[in-house]
């Protein structure tokens, strides 16, 4: 039964500060921004805040005092851009298990080794003040360490002699058994990780890692990322990684004898880009794999026939050999002849770009499995510029060569007519009825004529703008908007070649705010 007392205590403040359940319930949806308002609620609610132990790195902190004296239980906290690193915040930091230190200054080897010894996290991305003197010892709790971005920093140095020792391993359950590290543009060639005996996890995008760093990598390891690593020869191997599940190496230079290598653990592997792959490529036996992506390969028939009967996924988009043969010609590398009748498992499947069978991409979504729709219709001489669906379902494309093209999709994509403007179109605009096409490029805004099989230019409307014209959309009421470089969207009347109207302003370039034209039920 509630009591006089209670009746003067405001709903709110019972289901935050008087229920265990509805309060933490709510409190965790919320951020440390919002804890400024609810502090003022009233003291019972203050002292509830006080007690959360608040895990937000979303919320820049800009004042380390202020915010432990409100939050004394908070564990996670990310200091703004700038923010100066000094004794007197390093003190108030006692119990953080997350600490994100990016872009701060003044973070110096001696304040490093006053970071509270409970630390589990912590990012020092852009700290360009660290040296390799660095030494993280004392943080014996640390299992994750970000040191992305550090300017003339060799991180291997810091981490050989500052790291804490190996811990001992964790159950699976703990949500911090993988001791992750990124190096990210740091690591440099020819060094040894072999001191990182509990590495789960390991991203080194765009850094020197190379055979000998490889080779070096504990058993253990779960993830690793190599994206854009491109000091790899045909000697790297991954054959020792034995609990590998998941390698991102988009852009690496993994050779077919690399490739050859993969641990059949693997669940998800990524070598799109992989320039130096060629078409005698096979994968080793995978059969726990689910997800390939070998797009922009020149990947072939030979990897095609050794993908596992379980893949679920398959992209392999735009898989050529050598060079252009001409103007946008490939030279695909998957040829007519492959098939994927072995792999019964497939449920996605991308393949534009590739020589396929049409009756291989047929029998896979047959058997439920989704192909998008892809296809040409044909090429122009320089690229593409704008585009247009007419009222009859012919398509029209514009180029940077002054050309526009009319296509009949529904023959096969067959050009209609190919005709001449002044210059480069830089927008199409369909008129209510479907019967002209405006046609904007840099100084001018033509009239189409669209009821005759072959379209004629009925009017050029010499633009008188400050600026030239960049994109295009119909309103409402039939006027046509125009989107200016100079950041001005204006309105024409299409029969008369009258501006009437203007808004916007702000920066330069805005072109596509007009596009928000195109969908209003009224004119601005």
């Amino acid at each position: 039964m509630a009591t006089a007392a209670d009746d003067d205590v405001p709903l709110l403040v019972r289901v935050l500060a008087g229920n265990q359940v509805t309060g933490a319930s709510v409190l965790s949806c919320l951020t440390t921004a919002d804890t400024h308002a609810l502090r003022r609620l009233y003291p019972a609610v203050s002292g509830t805040v006080a007690g959360v132990p608040w895990v937000d790195t979303a919320t820049p902190v800009v004042d380390a005092v202020r915010w432990r004296a409100a939050l004394p239980s908070a564990v996670s906290v990310r200091f703004a851009e700038g923010f100066r690193l000094s004794a007197a915040v390093v003190a108030v930091l006692a119990g953080v298990t997350t600490l994100d230190l990016s872009n701060c200054r003044e973070v110096t080897v001696e304040l490093l080794l006053h970071l509270p010894p409970s630390l589990r996290t912590l990012h020092v991305r852009w700290c360009k003040t660290l040296t390799a003197r660095a030494s993280l010892a004392h943080l014996t709790a640390l299992v994750s360490l970000d040191c992305s971005e550090r300017h003339g920093v060799t991180a291997h140095a810091s981490l050989k002699y500052g790291l804490p020792p190996p811990r001992p391993p964790r159950p699976p359950e703990d949500p911090f058994a993988r001791h992750t590290i990124v190096f990210h543009h740091t690591l440099p060639a020819a060094r040894s990780l072999v001191l990182l005996s509990q590495l789960q996890v390991l991203r080194a995008s765009e850094t020197k890692l190379d055979d000998d760093t490889l080779a070096s990598l504990p058993l253990g390891l779960v993830e690793l990322d190599v994206r854009d690593c491109t000091n790899f020869t045909v000697a790297a191997s991954f054959a020792h990684l034995g609990a590998l599940q998941a390698l991102h190496a988009a852009g690496a230079r993994l050779h077919d004898a690399t490739l050859a290598t993969l641990p059949p653990s693997l669940v998800f592997l990524d070598v799109s880009w992989c320039s130096a792959l060629t078409p005698a490529a096979a994968l080793p036996h995978l059969p726990a794999l689910p997800l390939l992506d070998v797009s922009h390969t020149s990947i072939g028939d030979a990897l095609v026939a050794s993908l596992p009967a379980g893949l679920e996924e398959l992209r392999m988009v735009q898989c050529y050999t050598g060079c252009y043969t001409g103007w946008y010609r490939y030279r695909y590398s998957v040829t007519a002849g492959a098939t994927l009748d072995h792999v019964r498992a497939l449920r996605v499947l991308y393949s534009s770009g590739t020589s396929l069978a049409p009756a291989v991409p047929a029998a896979v979504r047959a058997r439920g499995c989704v192909v998008p729709a892809v296809g040409e219709i044909g090429r122009h001489k320089s690229p593409v510029k704008a585009l247009a669906l007419l009222a009859d379902g012919r398509l029209v494309s514009s180029d940077a060569c002054n050309e526009m093209v009319v296509w009949d999709v529904g023959a096969g994509g067959d050009a209609t007519a190919v005709l001449r403007t002044r210059c480069s179109v830089n927008a199409f605009a369909v008129l209510p009825g479907g019967r002209r096409l405006a046609v904007a490029n840099w100084k001018f805004i033509e009239m189409w004529d669209l009821t005759a099989t072959l379209p004629v230019q009925a009017a050029s409307i010499p633009w008188s703008g400050t600026s030239g014209v960049s994109t295009l959309a119909v309103l409402a009421d039939g006027r046509l908007a125009v989107g200016c470089n100079d950041g001005l969207v204006r309105f024409m009347d299409v029969d008369t070649g009258v501006v009437t109207a203007g808004v916007g302003g702000g920066a330069r370039y805005n072109r596509h705010i007009v596009q928000l034209a195109g969908g209003c039920d009224r004119a601005p």
